[in-house]
């Protein structure tokens, strides 16, 4: 039986495959994808629409197509788009081996190519498949996505995973398998030998135990114990995909193309000895012991300048949870100003104008702002007055250009670079609206997804409120119908947290 079927893969968002992500990274290197709103996007590898359905929420006047073979999870996402009632996204179950010419021309071309989780856990006639299929459906500029497993990263992962799968060969159950992986897993982290191997296993283990893939086995079944798991250098991915006509662009992420997280030493040496860009980045990976990718890929007849551009960011919607942090006393420098994020990376700097612009990005969120407004409200805290024909203020500007660029290469979230705005509110209303998807969502499970398609995880009274704020309940109402389990302290608190992580609509 398709292990899909048997076990289906638990179908969340994932904000990196979103139109809105690829068509900023393109946008980075000079090019003019199709506009979020109105665009055509299709997923292979969709399971039941977790990450397709809210895309199709949140972007009602754009079309959106799911491929899977997994008849029992496109089933089931059917049913899921019949009770939110949307009306611009289909299912599909097929075979991409199978897909034949007709069903080609039914399915159009698109905008936007997704796949994520399907080209290292799938056999070579499909990757093949997989990208002949992108290759003829993608738009003449067109940007498409493809997540895989790389080397040398799953070398140390391939340690575990060749003794999880020893361990659990005789398994009668996919239930079964996973109990027994996870428990290999923890007979290597407490018994191997010292040393680096061990560490590595310890690792792997404190991973396995967290978030999702500690409470659901399908995130375990579907990666280390699929049947297949095929990682490959970057420098080979590239290659196959040319051999299909398609070229690399740029990654789903911006650091994982930029150098800022090593020293200046370390940059100018990987400048010195990289043959291109390609070459920068497969010596940045060994760096890195990176073991996941998140690559954009596009036609091989469009040109591509290997260079980031600043009008993206001057272009776009800035967003930024950063907030304003003591820097440690050895580092402490006058004047200068430090951010900090939940991941900890960390923004100095001490130009007066970056130092305000983040402040007020801060004071937005979750709201964006666009940068010339973002601009143009800097300067007036400042101080600095403005247009082309100020070379001062020009100059500031640049200065500006340059800071956040390089927060949006530490972290997304220092600064995020958006290529729309969702229709969220900020304010809660006499009878708030959280977002429909956002409610569907909360009636099964905690993780939500928001209006930036990002995941949110709720605490169980807030799960249970969350599908109340539907606007047809006043605060009253929602207050009686919690009974007792809220005071009206956290009510108002809840629903502001509401507000705060982009699930309120109008």
């Amino acid at each position: 039986m398709n292990p899909y079927d048997v076990t289906p893969y638990i179908d969340l968002s994932y904000v990196a495959t979103h139109p809105n992500r690829l068509a900023t990274m393109a946008r980075f290197l000079g090019k003019q994808p199709a506009p979020v709103e109105a665009c055509r996007v299709l997923e292979i590898g969709c399971a039941a629409g977790g990450n397709l359905l809210p895309m199709a929420y949140g972007l009602p006047r754009a079309e959106f197509v799911g491929i899977d073979y997994s008849a029992r999870q496109i089933e089931e996402g059917k049913q899921r788009i019949a009770a939110l009632g949307l009306n611009n996204v289909q299912l599909i179950c097929a075979d991409l081996v199978e897909i034949d010419a007709s069903m080609e021309a039914a399915l159009g071309t698109f905008d936007y190519f997704v796949a994520h989780g399907v080209y290292s856990w799938t056999p070579p006639q499909v990757r093949d498949a997989l990208l002949a299929l992108c290759k003829r459906v993608l738009r003449p500029h067109g940007v498409a996505y493809i997540s895989y497993n790389t080397y040398p990263g799953w070398h140390t992962l391939g340690l575990v995973r060749d003794a999880m799968m020893y361990h659990s060969r005789n398994a009668a159950s996919p239930e079964e398998q996973a109990v027994q992986g996870r428990e290999m897993a923890s007979f290597l982290a407490h018994h191997a030998n010292d040393g680096i191997h061990k560490e590595i296993f310890r690792h792997y283990v404190e991973l396995l135990n967290k978030d999702l893939k500690g409470t659901d086995n399908s995130f375990l079944l579907h990666d280390e114990l699929s049947e297949v798991n095929d990682p490959v250098y970057f420098y080979q991915f590239v290659d196959h995909i040319g051999q299909h006509g398609l070229q690399y662009l740029i990654e789903a992420d911006l650091r994982t193309v930029l150098p800022l997280s090593f020293t200046a030493g370390t940059q100018s040496a990987l400048q010195e000895m990289a043959k291109d860009a390609i070459d920068l980045e497969q010596k940045m990976d060994f760096l890195r012991n990176q073991m996941f990718r998140q690559t954009l890929v596009c036609h091989t007849e469009v040109p591509v300048a290997r260079r980031i551009q600043p009008h993206a960011l001057m272009g776009g919607w800035l967003r930024s949870q950063a907030k304003r942090t003591t820097m440690d006393a050895t580092a402490q420098r006058p004047g200068v100003v430090q951010f900090s994020s939940k991941d900890e990376a960390t923004l100095a700097t001490d130009h007066p104008l970056s130092v305000a612009a983040m402040e007020i990005l801060a004071k937005a969120w979750p709201r964006a702002l666009r940068y010339d407004d973002l601009l143009a409200e800097a300067r007036q805290v400042v101080g600095i007055r403005g247009g082309s024909g100020e070379l001062d203020g020009r100059q500031e500007e640049m200065a500006l250009v340059s800071t956040l660029l390089r927060a949006c290469g530490q972290s997304p979230q220092l600064v995020e670079v958006n290529s729309f705005h969702p229709q969220l509110v900020t304010t809660v209303s006499a009878q708030p609206v959280a977002s429909r998807m956002a409610r569907f969502e909360a009636q099964t499970r905690s993780i939500v997804t928001n209006l930036w398609h990002e995941r949110v995880t709720l605490l169980p009274v807030q799960q249970s409120l969350l599908r109340f704020l539907d606007g047809d309940h006043s605060l009253a109402d929602v207050a009686a119908l919690l009974g007792n389990s809220v005071t009206d302290a956290e009510l108002d608190e809840h629903l502001r947290w509401f507000a705060y992580a982009a699930l309120l609509v109008a």
